[in-house]
């Protein structure tokens, strides 16, 4: 096993100063290590890239999308971007950020492509791929493929990408039966150097002191049993025993090349005049018209979203009712949503509200009909943060069970 850590630096452009470590191991069954991580302190960018393991040159490919990704994030246009964020932190700023990230992994996927062609030994190569990108106080994430980034709270542990695989596409449907039968069938559909077009999830994450980002491979995650033992072994005391820790599980079973880059947010040191902790005034405002949060005093507002993370869905894509192989709720922050029956939701709508309980209505998912921001809540996110304060548990469940109680009545026509 080899591991690195370092002490806590001061990053360009963020608040915080942070401590990053990272660990990795070859396995007992692969010849050589195709994961390859990158921790570029100067750019605020950290990433993670697992070659392909049962394709050809899968660390070529591996090193060829972080390099590409770096170089891109390097370059002006996006340079320009990230600084227009940070000195207008505005939602048509934070989409051109996302625009430069989902470019730079269009780009790698495109040299993964070119280069697979010009060597017989590298045809088919490919990679997955997971970057995050520090300003001001929160993170850009951009996702293809399995590989995972976890963030670690003191009150939550939040699964922020979905694994691009089959079996996570089949329970995004609702199709969670389905897809239970199907496990030994869970191929990879999306990653670097796969096709022509890549699919690239981004995410919106609000950082504080004390939390600590994990960015794993398969080989981190696909070897521990539970979230809460991965849990357990990311809030060990300093960010190298974590990446230590959790590599050294994996290695029990071994069955794989494992790498784990963990970032820990130390002391704030920046304190702006327009400050944005957290979300937006308008977006807290919308959040809190859902029946969840209506009139709840703003800390057990902040308490709740803890466990929320916001994410933004296309026009003409579906809501997935299941997130991260669990199920998930949602608050629309802007857009309209239309339902298999013709109904339209719009600001403040709660979508899935029986996830939170760990029930699944079976109806089908219902699609945006315009791109449409959301909170995503999973259930077993929410469910931690209520452990850990049971007032807030109580008026939470409180009012779901009510809120839940007048949908059912809505749907039977008011009878029962």
């Amino acid at each position: 096993m080899y591991a690195a850590a370092s002490v806590p630096d001061i990053v360009p452009r963020f608040d915080y100063r942070v401590t990053t470590a990272s660990a990795e191991d070859r396995g007992k069954i692969r010849d050589k290590h195709q994961d390859v991580h990158r921790i570029a302190i100067d750019l605020a960018m950290f990433a993670v890239a697992d070659g392909m393991g049962g394709h050809s040159a899968g660390d070529v490919a591996a090193r060829i999308a972080i390099d590409e990704v770096e170089r891109s994030l390097r370059g002006g246009r996006a340079q320009r971007a990230i600084e227009g964020w940070v000195t207008t932190p505005d939602l048509e700023t934070r989409r051109r950020v996302f625009q430069r990230l989902r470019e730079a992994v269009e780009r790698a996927n495109a040299r993964v492509r070119e280069e697979a062609s010009t060597r017989e030994d590298y045809s088919n190569m490919g990679t997955t791929l997971d970057v995050v990108w520090l300003a001001r106080g929160h993170a850009f994430v951009a996702h293809a493929g399995d590989g995972r980034v976890y963030l670690a709270r003191t009150s939550a542990m939040l699964q922020l990408t979905q694994d691009h695989a089959q079996l996570e596409a089949l329970k995004a449907t609702g199709l969670v039966h389905a897809a239970r039968k199907q496990r030994s069938q869970n191929r990879l559909l999306n990653a670097v150097g796969l096709s022509d077009s890549i699919t690239v999830d981004t995410l919106f994450v609000d950082l504080s002191r004390g939390d600590r980002i994990l960015i794993c491979t398969d080989g981190i995650h696909g070897q521990i049993d539970s979230e809460a033992e991965l849990t357990d072994l990311l809030r060990r005391p300093s960010a190298e025993s974590a990446a230590q820790a959790l590599v050294a599980r994996a290695g029990l079973k071994g069955r794989d090349n494992a790498t784990a880059l963990v970032v820990e947010i130390n002391d704030r040191f920046v304190v702006r005049e327009t400050d944005d902790r957290g979300l937006a005034a308008s977006d807290l405002e919308r959040a809190r018209a859902t029946p969840l949060l209506q009139d709840l005093p703003m800390p057990g507002v902040l308490a709740a979203l803890a466990a929320a993370v916001e994410v933004e869905i296309s026009k003409d894509d579906i809501v997935p009712r299941v997130v991260a192989s669990d199920l998930v709720c949602y608050i629309v922050l802007d857009g309209m949503i239309r339902y298999a029956d013709d109904r339209r939701v719009g600001v403040g709508a709660l979508l899935f509200p029986e996830s939170l309980v760990g029930v699944t209505s079976g109806t089908e998912p219902p699609v945006c009909e315009e791109r449409t921001r959301l909170l995503r809540l999973r259930a077993d996110d929410f469910n931690e943060v209520c452990q850990s304060d049971p007032e807030l548990s109580s008026e939470l469940y409180r009012r779901l069970a009510r809120h839940l109680a007048r949908a059912g009545a809505r749907l039977s026509g008011g009878r029962g």
